[in-house]
């Protein structure tokens, strides 16, 4: 294993393997996952600090940054049920997790979110000057056009703070929060095609299916990937069992299509399939002659995420994974439920195994990859005498491994899918930038309504709002603003027509005129340049997404609306430039398809409309 260190320059990564905690973040790895990638969508992970491509379920941990380029969708779900989908050219932050709280940094970009909590958490989203916090069920939106901070509420309330203080935005309403403290308050505008998109998104997250009906509480939440990609089944040994009918090939089974990713001091399964979140991390699965493969989820009470539930054979140069049948049963690191063995501080030598491994004798059960491509990502051929050797293996209880395999990872372990992106899909200078440990200082995780995340020392203040009949545009608000702010001190100032003429760059903000001259604003930043990097054409039209998209948004934005003058801006802070990391290293171009990738022949449903095969992506 030195030798892939070697190869790839990542020797502090293979000592990481061993200064992690054996549970190291496990209990929060199940807290939240990708939902859904289209386009190029990137993940900058959080024990690299490196960007790569980001993949369908994979989870999310604090520290990670997602970014969504042009032309691309992108969505994550919580455990409690909470969606945020993410439009292009937006990036987002996980700043801190925990059981009922979350919390996000949003500097660009717009985010729609549906916060269908089964119990009560905290949703929170920092914006470079403003704070959105919601404490129970809700649906708004964030946008961030031309720095400042447009919030749509359709349901519920949430809790909208800046430098002016802070305020409640109830259902029907839309705040614009300037840098400056200015807050402008107005009924919602017409819905454009991003928010006619996420409302078709959103009958579907709260249709209650057969799925509903047959799941524990704790994972209802996930209901509806199984009933848009499978169907229930009722069998006499396990009741209600699911079976999937989407993504099904000649050579399908659990914990084929996706693979092992170093996560939380742990290798975790990322499942490729649009259902492949709740079915790969609870419960067993169990095989019927008349109906193939089914998905037992667990009994109400004894709802355990795990990294995945698998039997493990390694030997000299392979390792071998079998799904593990319901009562079979799971060696882990932490407590998993009433079968389940805990061997974090267990010398697992002494560890005697007494699982049967039933679905061994189910054909194509097994799943068997050489060494290097478990720990790399690229395929490589596996001779068939092999699998047969490992079949014998698990029978025998031979070469059994108690809990993962004790390989340690490379760079490319951490990378959920291993595929390249074109150079103008990369994240800009700015994104690239961001530093999460610096935010993570400056903007608390507030949980109680009392409080503020702008000004943490200090009690929170009402925020002064100028309330509106209708939305105004970004010109007219502009205009006004131009014409009623005084000069600055020191500068000749222009004549009406040429405060009228459209700016090449935009204006310094400029305070009301009210009291006394504000300070010269918050200076805009100048838009960040690309990367520059070498890689081959990427994969086009790559979709993954769970469940499948219907429909894509368009991509405009809503009219924006002007303010009138109130009080006296505060004065401006100058931003402070995130401090710039070293550079990044890009992961290994892929030499061909990884094994891994969902196979050609599996069947999606196109997020544009109808059902497409993977290989037919390309050419759409």
């Amino acid at each position: 294993m030195n030798a892939f260190a070697k190869v790839f320059g990542w020797a502090s990564i293979v000592g990481a393997f061993l200064l992690f905690p054996a549970a190291s973040g496990a209990e929060l790895l199940g807290a939240m996952r990708v939902r859904l990638v289209e386009g190029d969508v990137q993940v900058k992970i959080a024990e690299t600090g490196e960007w790569a491509p980001a993949s369908v379920n994979m989870p999310l941990v604090e520290g990670d940054e997602l970014w969504v380029p042009e032309e691309s969708l992108s969505a994550i779900q919580t455990n409690n049920g909470a969606y945020v989908r993410l439009d292009g050219n937006t990036a987002l932050q996980v700043l801190r997790v925990d059981r009922n709280s979350f919390q996000f940094s949003l500097p660009q970009g717009r985010a729609y979110v549906l916060n269908n909590a089964l119990r009560p958490s905290v949703l929170q989203f920092d914006t470079p000057d403003t704070s959105i916090r919601t404490f129970g069920k809700s649906t708004f939106r964030i946008d961030i056009p031309d720095g400042e901070t447009d919030v749509l509420v359709f349901r519920g309330s949430v809790t909208a703070e800046n430098a002016g203080g802070t305020t409640k935005v109830r259902a029907g309403s839309m705040l614009v929060l300037g840098s400056d403290g200015y807050a402008e308050l107005s009924p919602l505008p017409p819905p454009d095609g991003w928010q006619e998109w996420n409302e078709r998104r959103d009958r579907v997250a709260l249709a209650r299916g057969e799925g509903y009906r047959h799941l524990p509480d704790e994972l209802r939440v996930y209901s509806s990937d199984l009933d848009e990609n499978g169907r229930w089944v009722n069998v006499p040994e396990y009741g209600y069992v699911w079976t999937p009918t989407v993504v099904v090939t000649g050579d399908w089974a659990p914990y084929r299509h996706g693979r092992w990713v170093w996560r939380g001091g742990d290798y975790v399964w990322v499942g490729y399939e649009p259902w492949g979140w709740a079915p790969y991390h609870y419960g067993r699965w169990a095989f019927a002659v008349n109906i193939g493969w089914l998905w037992v989820p667990p009994a109400r009470g004894d709802v355990f995420w795990a990294p995945g539930y698998v039997g493990w054979v390694r030997t000299g140069d392979h390792v071998a994974w079998v799904p593990l049948a319901p009562r079979e049963v799971y060696y882990g690191r932490g407590n998993y439920g009433r079968y389940s063995t805990n061997i974090t501080n267990v010398n697992i030598t002494q560890v005697r195994v007494t699982n049967v491994y039933r679905n061994v004798n189910v054909t194509n059960s097994i799943t068997v990859v050489n060494q290097t491509t478990f720990v790399t990502g690229r395929p490589s051929s596996v001779d068939r005498n092999v699998v047969g050797n490992v079949r014998e293996d698990f029978a025998k209880r031979r070469n059994i491994v108690v809990g993962s395999p004790p390989i340690k990872p490379v760079e490319t372990s951490y990378v959920p899918v291993v595929r390249q992106i074109p150079e103008a899909k990369r994240p800009p200078t700015a994104v690239r930038k961001i530093d999460v440990k610096e935010l993570r200082q400056t903007r608390p995780l507030v949980k109680e309504p009392g409080r503020s995340a702008i000004r943490p020392q200090a009690q929170p203040r009402p925020l002064e709002v100028k309330k509106v009949e209708k939305p105004r545009s970004l010109s007219e608000r502009t205009r006004e603003r131009q014409q009623a702010a005084p000069p600055e001190r020191g500068r000749t100032q222009e004549a009406p027509a040429e405060r009228a003429r459209p700016q090449e760059t935009a204006p310094p903000e400029k305070a009301r005129p009210q009291v006394t001259p504000a300070e010269k604003g918050r200076p805009q930043e100048v838009p960040a340049e690309k990367g520059k990097l070498k890689e081959a054409p990427p994969e086009r039209g790559r979709t993954q997404e769970a469940p499948a998209e219907r429909g894509r948004p368009q991509q405009t934005a809503p009219p924006r609306k002007a303010r009138p003058q109130v009080a006296p801006a505060e004065r401006g802070r100058p931003q402070e430039a995130p401090a710039e990391k070293g550079k990044l290293k890009e992961a290994p171009a892929e030499k061909g398809k990884s094994k891994e990738a969902p196979p050609d022949n599996v069947l999606r449903e196109n997020p544009r409309g109808g059902t497409e095969r993977e290989g037919e992506k390309g050419r759409r």
